[in-house]
């Protein structure tokens, strides 16, 4: 009997190890040449119709017979650009397929590339999104003002895939302002948060073509979507949290002597924090920055007193900035920095469009440290004023 359950044993051992090798060749070279790999999705509207626009790898180069004659009019291009329209998503895509001869594979995909217009019908667009099973959570929601088509097509050419050149610029701009991290999964929790708002990258086509950061957009989860330019950036991002290594220039005076001074913010961090009765609750923003003076001339040192009137002018030009990204928010009617979210980790869930009415006061400090790369002071002759 003992003998006969070992046997067993070994007999199903045996047949588990042939099933796993079956398993892990079942996918060769040839298999993955004949495969359309899509790295990014472009999504429009057109005249009611969704419109999908997909970058697709070519695997074995342009002579890879997944590909057929259409790679031919982009040349050596690592990728190309197919697509359809149909008046759903769902149709779109089966469209979108027809027109390839092997089958679409989307686990490789990078970002989702939202015309602004395409936000209208944002709700549909997304639950087909997450119905989808072959869409990877960690790809990025991206907006531009213009054709997503088009920013796809004018910037193929590259070395490589444009999709994957547009997430890197994403990612990278994502670790200066922590806020333009829209991959799904973030985005998705802050639409369903009290506040209903999240933010996105923008990006657009810069002078050759190629793509580049434009700025922030605020999607709500009714669709409706605000822009903000690049212009506005640094006073949004720093309302929605961390930043690191950006850069400010602020106006300051001191013994009648008027200068504007470059700061270089090695880090920033905000948080807000809600308390009061519901009928007049208070918002606290509470914003942190360490950064240093990068005009500095080293013959001319500046006082302790220096540097505690700078500090006071960088804080003030700072609340200053936060109130009128505030103010703008609440003309556009969208809470795109999370007032309820704060009442309501507070407790106190608030009514609609009652966010607005909330008050808000600013906790600002500023530290400004020495800086090792600064050459000229703020009031030496040579010194340039600006603004962001």
């Amino acid at each position: 009997m003992t003998k006969w359950v070992t046997v067993s044993k070994r007999q199903r051992a045996i047949t588990a190890a042939l099933l796993c090798a079956a398993l892990a060749t079942g996918c060769d070279y040839n298999d993955i040449d004949h495969l359309y790999i899509a790295t990014g999705m472009g999504v429009d509207r057109q005249e009611g119709h969704v419109a999908l626009s997909m970058d697709l790898v070519q695997p074995g180069g342009a002579g890879n017979p997944a590909t057929g004659g259409s790679a031919s009019t982009q040349g050596n291009a690592p990728d190309w650009i197919v697509s359809a329209a149909a008046p759903t998503f769902e149709d779109a895509m089966g469209a979108l397929q027809a027109k390839l001869s092997h089958s679409l594979y989307l686990q490789h995909n990078a970002i989702v590339l939202f015309s602004k217009g395409a936000l209208r019908d944002f709700t549909m667009i997304a639950d087909a999104l997450e119905r989808n099973r072959q869409l990877r959570r960690s790809q990025l929601w991206v907006v531009t003002p213009t054709s997503a088509e088009e920013v796809l097509r004018r910037a193929t050419g590259q070395s490589e895939p444009v999709s994957l050149v547009i997430r890197d610029l994403v990612d990278e701009a994502s670790r200066r302002e922590a806020c333009l991290a829209s991959d799904e999964l973030h985005v998705v929790k802050a639409l369903l948060r009290p506040s209903g708002v999240a933010p996105l990258a923008v990006v657009g086509e810069g002078p050759d073509g190629s793509p580049e950061i434009e700025g922030l957009a605020y999607l709500r989860r009714d669709g409706r979507v605000d822009v903000v330019d690049r212009a506005r950036l640094l006073d949004n991002a720093w309302w929605l949290g961390r930043t690191f290594d950006v850069r400010q220039t602020v106006a300051w005076s001191e013994g009648g002597r008027q200068a504007f001074v470059g700061v270089h913010w090695l880090r920033t961090s905000t948080r807000l924090a809600a308390d009061g009765p519901r009928v007049q609750p208070t918002v606290r923003v509470v914003w942190r920055g360490t950064g240093e003076v990068e005009r500095w001339q080293a013959n001319e040192k500046m006082s302790a007193e220096s540097f505690a009137g700078l500090e006071e002018a960088i804080c003030k030009d700072v609340k200053h900035r936060l109130a009128e990204a505030l103010d703008h928010a609440r003309a556009v009617d969208m809470d795109a920095f999370g007032l309820a979210n704060a009442c309501a980790e507070h407790g106190m869930n608030l009514s609609e469009g009652d966010w607005k009415r909330i008050r808000v006061v600013y906790d600002i400090e500023a530290h400004i440290v020495h800086g090792q790369l600064a050459s000229t002071t703020p009031f030496a002759n040579d010194a340039k004023g600006g603004g962001d």
